[in-house]
């Protein structure tokens, strides 16, 4: 039997409801075609979409309850209704935040979000029932909808808080109220929508502003200087950094992979830690050291945590690692399809360059547009062609329409051909790729070079190696 989340009665009471409360709930929902038998429906406006439009299905589907501010559009006693539904959910998501007795951690950054909580969740599940954030729930929405499904007897929970413009990151901040807070890195992601880096700085540094009394900040040691001192001081907050840096608080000394596997060494507490992690590259192993910051701040024994680290798995985009067999062709496939910007790609070729591979096979780049770049586009289109052109790369294939800035600058020898389109290059894969190639795909999720990779038949005739 599925654990009860919500009481009707305390549901309506929170969000000034006015409806049947005559009911439990099981989970949260904002979506009919995920829907489970027990969830609220919360019929949220959309761009394309009016949640009201889908209370009957949702009903149909085994909603115990329908938040609306339409309730006339269905007799049912399941429909309670609100001024506003986005409002009410995000009442319901403070007071998950106000009754749980979990440790709460929320991280930003430009990069790396998604797998540091992923990589935080999977070692402190070692130590009691954790929540997270599902997916790369980062958002407006995400955030509120990720609380509400805390289930009130979570030990830890762990929030990712994303942006787009100035504000979001304070606003969602202080929903979560995190008793650590994490700034993972400040690259240049959505720069397009501020006028320069220290701006964009300064919003991922609001966080401190909702860390509460007495908490944590765990901060990448470049970052430190660029931090308000008197939020500090007003609040008692402790701070912790971490980098490469012999002024961190934990330093990454070493790191080298063989196939898929990193060996790291990193010095904490005046003693060398030495730890594996099956996902390779710098920008990975950097993730690893929040992590064990966070494990100490959390009083957990920090052996535990390191085997625990070392059966983490990277996720699915993200750097995960595959043998195919594509019309007799053995290729070795690095996926990091799932989104893009200046950091993450400089940091995923950096670690494609590294790879050792059989002299007879080639490094194959499929890369795309990095978006939301605005004005900059240009300038860090051409700043990743010098990376790729100082790189043992091989040839490159490049798709969309800002990486041209980039294609432009890569040089003659390395250049494969340019495409406009996906469908382009799907229907020349079997010209492109040569057997033995190891072949890496990264772009802005938008472009969508996961439709390569299915092409590739990757769910189907793939050997995992990582």
């Amino acid at each position: 039997m599925s654990e009860i989340l919500w009481d009707g009665k305390e549901v309506i009471g929170v969000i000034d409801g006015h409806g049947s409360y005559d009911w439990t709930a099981t989970g949260v929902s904002i979506d009919t075609r995920t829907i489970n038998k027990g969830d609220i429906f919360f019929a949220l406006p959309g761009i394309n979409n009016d949640g009201n439009e889908f209370i009957e299905d949702a009903l149909n589907k085994g909603a115990c309850s329908v938040i609306s501010n339409r309730p006339s559009l269905i007799n049912s006693k399941k429909v309670v209704f609100v001024n506003d539904v986005y409002k009410a959910l995000n009442k319901l998501a403070k007071y998950a935040r106000q009754r749980t007795q979990a440790k709460i951690i929320g991280i930003t950054g430009s990069s790396g979000k998604t797998t540091l909580k992923e990589m935080i969740s999977h070692c402190l599940s070692e130590y009691g029932k954790i929540h997270k954030s599902e997916k790369s729930f980062n958002n407006h929405i995400g955030v509120p909808l990720s609380l509400v499904r805390m289930p009130i007897n979570s030990d830890f929970a762990v929030f990712e808080i994303g942006m787009n413009t100035k504000g979001e990151i304070l606003k969602l901040a202080n929903l979560v109220k995190p008793h650590i807070a994490i700034v993972n890195n400040v690259g240049e992601a959505h720069i397009g929508n501020f006028n320069s880096k220290k701006e964009l700085i300064k919003e991922k540094l609001s966080i401190l502003k909702a860390l509460i009394n007495g908490g944590n900040l765990i901060i990448n040691e470049d970052l430190k200087a660029e931090i308000d001192v008197n939020e500090i001081e007003n609040k008692n907050i402790n701070i912790s950094s971490f980098g490469f840096s012999k002024n961190s608080d934990i330093t990454l000394k070493e790191n080298f992979h063989i196939d898929s596997k990193n060996f790291l060494k990193a010095k904490f507490k005046k003693e060398d830690v030495n730890y594996s992690l099956k996902a390779v590259g710098e920008h990975m192993a950097l993730n690893t050291l929040p992590a064990l910051l966070t494990c100490d701040i959390t009083n957990n024994p920090i052996d535990k945590f390191l085997i625990k680290l070392s059966t983490f798995k990277n996720i699915e985009g993200r750097g995960n690692t595959f043998k195919i067999n594509f019309l007799g062709k053995s290729l070795s496939v690095i996926n990091e399809s799932y989104n893009a910007n200046p950091n993450s790609m400089e940091a995923a070729i950096k670690s494609f360059d590294q790879l050792k591979n059989n002299p007879s096979s080639r490094k194959v780049l499929v890369i795309g547009d990095m978006m939301e770049l605005g004005k900059f586009s240009e300038k860090y289109h051409k700043k990743i062609a010098d990376i790729i052109n100082n790189s043992n790369i091989d040839v490159v294939y490049a798709v969309g329409n800002e990486i041209k800035y980039l294609w432009d600058e890569i040089a003659f020898e390395k250049k494969g051909i340019f495409f406009n389109d996906i469908d382009k290059i799907i229907s020349n894969l079997q010209n492109i790729f040569e057997n033995k190639d190891n072949i890496m795909f990264k772009a802005s999720s938008k472009i969508n070079l996961g439709r390569i990779i299915d092409e590739l038949n990757i769910t189907k005739t793939i050997r995992k190696i990582a």
